[in-house]
């Protein structure tokens, strides 16, 4: 009896001590776990910050610069001689203007009287294909006009009172011949004359 009583607290002492290893053990084990999840937060930022900083702008495109502004100037017509308008109008010419547009195969002309109004303007202006060019003519002398199929590609000529205005086509250029006249003819002579000179000029 005397040695089962001895050995009961001993056994209750080892139980117990093995207990609050395993406690310790616990508390060891989930405080390194704790260590090793949190060093990880760290790695996972840093590299969320790389590849940001790795980002660079991508770089926008710009057009072409806009076209300058007209240039205008007293000089004679490189295309239409002055002698040929006071020949085919009958009207003597005092000076001529020449109006240069970034784009156009050679510059407007405008031919003056004596008393400063203008005799013969003509006008160049390109288009991105025919069709828009044969819209422009059509919107000039609208649906009214005499048609024109012996000058360019197309067109037509609208009389008014002392004034002429044809406008015909030659791929996508707009040519536009105005004159004081009441008469389609001195327009159209005109216009064919400054068809064939352009077609004779070198490119630009």
């Amino acid at each position: 009896m005397s040695a089962g009583i001895g050995s009961g607290p001993a056994t209750y002492r080892c139980s117990g001590l093995a207990g609050v290893l395993g406690l310790l053990l616990v508390f060891v084990t989930a405080g390194c776990s704790a260590g090793d999840s949190g060093s990880d937060q760290p790695a996972g930022t840093s590299s969320a910050l790389a590849t940001t900083t790795t980002q660079s702008a991508v770089p926008t495109s710009t057009g072409p610069p806009p076209p300058g502004p007209p240039v205008v100037a007293d000089a004679p017509c490189p295309y239409l001689e002055q002698g040929f308008i006071e020949e085919t109008i009958g009207q003597r010419m005092e000076r001529v203007e020449t109006i240069t547009v970034d784009g156009q195969p050679a510059p407007d002309c405008v031919f003056y009287r004596p008393d400063g109004s203008a005799a013969v303007t003509i006008d160049l202006t390109p288009y991105p294909d025919p069709v828009a060019a044969q819209n422009a003519a059509l919107a000039l002398v609208t649906t009214s006009a005499m048609p024109i199929t012996d000058i360019g590609d197309y067109g037509g000529v609208i009389v008014s009172s002392r004034q002429t205005l044809l406008a015909v086509t030659t791929g996508p250029l707009l040519l536009t011949v105005t004159t004081n006249q009441e008469s389609s003819l001195q327009a159209r002579e005109v216009a064919t004359t400054v068809l064939a000179a352009l077609a004779a000029l070198p490119p630009a």
